[in-house]
């Protein structure tokens, strides 16, 4: 059975940053879809949404998910929108478990204003954006049994919710 790890949510919540620390807590390999894909195009995620579209994108993020599901011991910070497909959904549910990462709208706010780096947020008022998509994307995050606000927490607090969750949750399933 593979072990591995997805850390999905939307923008901002951490998943990159708590991936990372969550790898290196529990000897795994961290992969960052989004910088991955930009990797391989040789292209920001902006560019291949404006170039190509965000269906393109989505079908590259698919096929990452199908390579990374034939790997073990990874953590892996999906895309915002990664875990949005059913048929996503499944595949990692394949291969290890997925923890879903949330914060307060402010939060996300307050963590990527500055960005031009987020092609879904490309309008002026980028709070409206945050609260829009997160209502539109309620019902997939949602599905999601294991979840954490990371609001108020420190990245440390959040890793070490994860492994509390992961390790409480599914005894058989141990992290390290």
């Amino acid at each position: 059975m593979k072990h591995n790890i997805y850390i999905t949510g939307f923008m901002g919540t951490g998943k990159s940053v708590v991936g990372k620390v969550l790898a290196k807590k529990t000897g795994k390999i961290f992969i960052d879809m989004d910088r991955a894909i930009k990797d391989r195009q040789g292209s920001s995620i902006s560019d291949i949404f404006s170039k190509w579209g965000e269906n393109h994108f989505r079908k590259l993020e698919t096929n990452l998910l199908k390579e990374l599901m034939q790997r073990d011991d990874l953590v892996v910070a999906t895309g915002g929108g990664t875990l949005l497909s059913g048929e996503n959904v499944q595949l990692v549910n394949q291969g290890g478990r997925i923890i879903c990462l949330f914060a307060d709208p402010m939060v996300i706010y307050r963590r990527i204003k500055e960005s031009n780096k987020r092609p879904l947020l490309n309008k002026r008022d980028k709070l409206e954006e945050i609260k829009y998509f997160l209502e539109k994307r309620k019902a997939q995050y949602n599905q999601f049994i294991w979840q954490v606000d990371t609001s108020e927490l420190t990245v440390e607090e959040v890793v070490d919710e994860i492994i509390n969750i992961l390790e409480k949750k599914d005894c058989l399933w141990k992290i390290s």
